[in-house]
């Protein structure tokens, strides 16, 4: 057989595993985060901006239920850092 036919096989078969069969670790398409899918940069971000309010509301709740004196440092440096950055 003629070298070209070995070589376009190659190259087909190189193509097909990594169309198929290669992890996706490049950061395009999807993303992942403890199993969740994120279809773009924008549902990302949304996401994580989601769950670092929700962490708010919860020492806001725990702030009306037992007071300031009540929270962490981690808490109150979580404070901090939001109210900065509003």
């Amino acid at each position: 057989m003629n070298i070209m036919v070995y070589l376009a096989c190659a190259v087909i078969a190189i193509f097909i595993y990594i169309k198929f069969f290669k992890p996706k670790s490049d950061g395009g398409g999807f993303t992942e985060k403890s199993g969740q899918r994120y279809q773009t940069i924008d549902d990302k971000y949304n996401a994580q901006r989601k769950e670092k309010q929700q962490r708010i509301d919860r020492i806001l709740e725990k702030i009306n239920e037992k007071g300031v004196a009540s929270l962490t440092p981690q808490e109150k440096a979580l404070l901090d850092e939001y109210s900065n950055s509003q």
